[in-house]
């Protein structure tokens, strides 16, 4: 059973490997001087082995942990570095153990070869430490998986909802960075034809309501799918919208490296799922999908960092996809379909 205060396990297993396989390397220096001490070369092989098998543990834990916390922010470029530091980690030493085995009854590895294989164990020792250094920063600096922190996050977003209620804020809020904000307001139906631009519609027939006290805008679904966008171009991104889907028959999406209609990167919810994707020269690739609620009021998010894109529903992950990163561009929503769509917040953030 996993303690309450530790939402996955990879915090358990994540430090066994990286004292194994550090030990193995300093093992593997003493045998320089004692090169005679056979047991210090069978321990060396066990540390590499037992280590080497406990970070294909610590990196699919870690893959699973990352569906289980939110990340957000400037952590999210954070995370996919970790990722993928650990890959390449895992890798490195998956392929040495492998030739420490292959060699470990020659005689070649007490002459040059034992020296070269102290090097290359002190070279992903680094490696290990960076890696370990990206996952401490997430933690320690970012406050990924600390509940606290999550909770104020989520006390902080509240506010600004509450703030953007009593202001009566119509228009999207533009940062000097290209993110923006647009916690709708009454007079949001003509902020959207005002403040934003639009491909596949002269107008999109819009109004306002209300709904548990909370402010809402109401978009008719055209037949032929219209994009809307506002803010300006970005790369490492984390978008969201708060949706309700209740009432609308068709295809929504959160679109980001928006070049034109043939070049986008995306994720879509259509028929009860949700698609992660980028059109290329105007090939759809989907690059993964899962099945999501689209009854009532929900979030969905998108991050893209590099190669690392992900897809959530309220906090959950339902995809977590690689691909070629695009070139920045353009953030929005496009849709279409018949019924009516109602948001209450779109946001896209440009991550550092």
């Amino acid at each position: 059973m996993i303690p309450d205060w530790i939402p996955n396990l990879h915090p358990l297993v994540v430090h066994f490997p990286i004292a194994l396989l550090v030990i193995a390397v300093f093992f593997d220096a003493a045998r320089l001087w004692f090169k005679e001490e056979s047991w210090l070369q069978k321990a060396v092989l066990a540390l590499y082995a037992t280590g080497s098998a406990g970070l294909i543990a610590a990196f699919w834990s870690g893959r699973r942990a990352v569906e289980t916390v939110s990340v957000t922010g400037d952590a999210i470029p954070v995370v996919t570095s970790h990722e993928d530091w650990a890959l390449y980690t895992l890798i490195y030493f998956l392929v040495f153990t492998a030739i420490r085995f292959a060699t470990w009854r020659k005689e070649l590895e007490k002459g040059f070869l034992l020296p070269l294989f102290v090097l290359i164990g002190f070279g992903g020792a680094g490696m290990l430490w960076y890696t370990g250094e990206r996952g401490a920063e997430l933690v320690f600096k970012h406050g990924v998986a600390v509940g606290e922190i999550d909770r104020l996050g989520q006390q902080v977003e509240e506010l600004e909802q509450r703030l953007a209620q009593f202001r009566e804020e119509a228009g999207p809020e533009i940062r000097d960075d290209g993110s923006w904000v647009w916690r709708i307001g009454q007079g949001a139906d003509q902020a959207l034809n005002d403040h934003f631009t639009i491909e596949g519609a002269e107008n999109l027939r819009a109004s306002t309501g209300r709904e548990d006290d909370r402010p809402y805008l109401e978009i008719e679904a055209p037949s032929d799918m219209v994009f809307f966008f506002t803010g300006g171009d970005l790369q490492t991104i984390d978008g969201e919208m708060e949706v309700n889907l209740a009432d609308f028959d068709g295809e929504i999406k959160l679109v980001h490296h928006f070049r034109d209609r043939e070049n986008f990167q995306y994720i879509r919810v259509a028929g009860g799922e949700l698609q992660q994707g980028q059109i290329v020269n105007g090939s759809d690739n989907v690059l993964g999908s899962g099945q999501v609620e689209t009854e009532g009021w929900s979030t969905l998010r998108v991050t893209a960092s590099g190669r690392h894109f992900y897809g959530y529903q309220n906090g959950n992950t339902i995809v977590h996809t690689h691909a070629d990163e695009l070139e920045p561009g353009k953030t929005g929503i496009a849709l279409s379909g018949t019924g009516t769509v109602k948001l209450r917040r779109v946001q896209f953030d440009f991550v550092q």
